[in-house]
C-alpha cells in the first residue's frame, strides 16, 4: 500500500505543473491586430527574449518592434509590456512570464505563464524558453 502511495505521489509530482491564464476585456478582437509595439523591460535578462516574442507574433502575421523602456510610441495602436522570471534547478529555465496588451492606452488582454512550485520535479520545466513564449502568445491571441 505504501508503495502505491509513493508511486502515485511521484506521478503527481512529475505531471505538468504549468498554468496559463488569459484575461481579455469584453469585445477585444485579436484578429484585427497587424502591428504591436513591444516595450522593453530592462529587468528581464533572458537572452534574445524580445526577439522570441517578435518571432512568435510573426507566426500570426503580426509585425512587432521593440521600443526602449518608458517610451510611448505615438503611432502604435497596440503595445505590449512583459515580465519574465527564471529559476534554477541544475540549469536555468523560464518559470514565469506575463504579457499584457494595451490598445489605445487601455489594457485589453493579459496572459500569464507560471510553473506551479517552480515546476517541482516536472521534466517539462526545461522545455525551451521559445516554446513557452509560443504557448503564451498562442493563448494571448486565441
Amino acid at each position: 500500500m505504501l508503495k502505491r502511495i509513493l508511486i502515485l505521489g511521484l506521478l503527481i509530482s512529475l505531471s505538468a505543473c504549468t498554468s496559463i491564464q488569459v484575461n481579455n476585456t469584453q469585445g477585444f478582437q485579436t484578429k484585427n491586430i497587424k502591428h504591436i509595439c513591444i516595450i522593453k523591460n530592462a529587468k528581464v535578462t533572458i537572452g534574445d527574449f524580445e526577439n522570441m516574442i517578435v518571432r512568435s507574433l510573426a507566426r500570426y502575421s503580426i509585425r512587432a518592434e521593440v521600443y526602449p523602456e518608458q517610451s510611448k510610441p505615438l503611432f502604435c495602436d497596440v503595445t505590449m509590456t512583459y515580465t519574465a522570471l527564471r529559476s534554477w534547478d541544475m540549469a536555468t529555465y523560464l518559470s514565469s512570464a506575463k504579457f499584457v496588451l494595451y490598445q489605445n492606452n487601455q489594457q485589453v488582454s493579459e496572459a500569464t505563464f507560471h510553473l506551479k512550485g517552480k515546476g517541482g520535479l516536472a521534466l517539462n520545466k526545461w522545455r525551451s524558453t521559445e516554446t513557452k513564449v509560443n504557448e503564451l502568445v498562442d493563448e494571448l491571441l486565441k
